[in-house]
């Protein structure tokens, strides 16, 4: 684990230290999420939460199948039946 202190500053800006930012692969302009897990703030990239969503969702997909292809297959199967 990785802990640093910083400041904020102005406009509640936060600087992200350089050690930091080049373990995440952040660079300027990046967007990032902020989440709140009870008391703590955490960062996240976009992709770091599309890995962990993806990972939530296939625990729930028991079938093992593409759920992408179940989905257009359902909206086929309603379009056929207009």
């Amino acid at each position: 684990m990785l802990d640093m202190r910083t400041k904020i500053g102005a406009g509640g800006r936060v600087i992200i230290p350089s050690l930091i930012r080049e373990k995440l692969h952040l660079s300027i302009g990046d967007e990032v999420i902020l989440h709140l897990k009870g008391e703590e703030l955490c960062i996240t990239t976009a992709e770091q939460a599309l890995r962990i969503l993806r990972e939530k969702v296939k625990k729930h997909n028991r079938r093992k199948t593409s759920l992408v292809n179940d989905l257009i297959a359902k909206r086929r199967s309603e379009a056929s039946h207009e």
